[in-house]
């Protein structure tokens, strides 16, 4: 049966195929989630690395190489766009994925610079040591802006903590503040640099109130709306999509916090080989 043709044999056009998502493991499903939100009709297919997490201190020939199999495994389901939903693999791996894949691919870091970009005053950005130390955000932002200030910070026990499912903790909150308070106290504007950090955010925003949080998960979200807006095209059913969730390796208690992080039961996950 030709690859394109759906179970029904019709064949499939390119704005039914599904939208693929793929992360170092489940911070991305805080993307999944803002994509089902925005886009709901659409059929998403995510695909998470948790055999092989975490990314964020990993070398970059280490992470690209990951990301470029990733998107190989995505390329099985024939997306019309793949969204890497994680910032480490956006910092590191997107140049090396979009010049081999036939669809078109976006990463986070983009659309978070831009939404950076937009406000006035300093801006912090926090991250994983591998997303911190690529100074991709910063990059991205000085192309908009070329006098922006900007503070960073890598945060690398706060990946643990999100997946240890410890979001609203006395020990998030202190690990949370020893953090942030290296941030000068004139920035108001703080992108989360990682996927998992919008699970953090109650204890974030007691440690430090009054802060415009940027979540990379939700400007990344209308980044696609506006592709789908161009050449891509909707799904052309105005029916619920569907949702298929990969894993490398799974565990009752991925499943427990996963379903957190989306907001939703995960439902069934397939494990697939690498």
């Amino acid at each position: 049966m030709d690859r394109h043709l759906g179970h029904a044999g019709f064949r499939m056009s390119r704005s039914d195929r599904p939208i693929g998502i793929f992360d170092s493991g489940i911070g991305g499903l805080t993307v999944l989630h803002a994509l089902r939100q925005l886009l709901p009709q659409e059929d998403l297919l995510y695909l998470g690395d948790t055999a092989r997490l975490p990314y964020g201190s990993k070398s970059h020939r280490t992470i690209e190489r990951y990301t470029l199999q990733m998107g190989e495994l995505l390329q099985r389901a024939e997306p019309k766009l793949i969204v890497i939903a994680c910032n480490t693999a956006s910092a590191h791996g997107l140049p090396a994925l979009q010049a081999v894949s036939p669809c078109p691919v976006i990463g986070v870091i983009e659309p978070g610079a831009e939404a950076a970009a937009e406000h006035a005053g300093p801006v912090g950005i926090i991250g994983t040591l591998a997303t911190i130390g690529s100074a991709a955000y910063d990059t991205a932002i000085r192309r908009r802006d070329p006098a922006k200030v900007i503070h960073s910070v890598a945060c690398p026990l706060l990946v643990p903590l999100a997946e240890e499912g410890w979001f609203d903790d006395p020990v998030t909150d202190s690990i949370c503040r020893r953090y942030l308070n290296q941030l000068p106290f004139e920035v108001k504007t703080v992108v989360l640099g990682c996927t998992h950090y919008p699970t953090l955010l109650p204890s974030l925003e007691r440690c430090r109130p009054g802060t415009r949080w940027i979540d990379s998960g939700r400007v990344t979200a209308k980044a696609v709306d506006r592709l789908l807006q161009g050449s891509l095209g909707y799904r052309t059913t105005s029916a619920r999509g569907t949702l298929r969730v990969q894993l490398t390796d799974a565990s009752t208690r991925l499943k427990e916090v996963g379903s957190r992080f989306l907001e939703e039961e995960l439902g069934d996950v397939e494990v697939v080989e690498i």
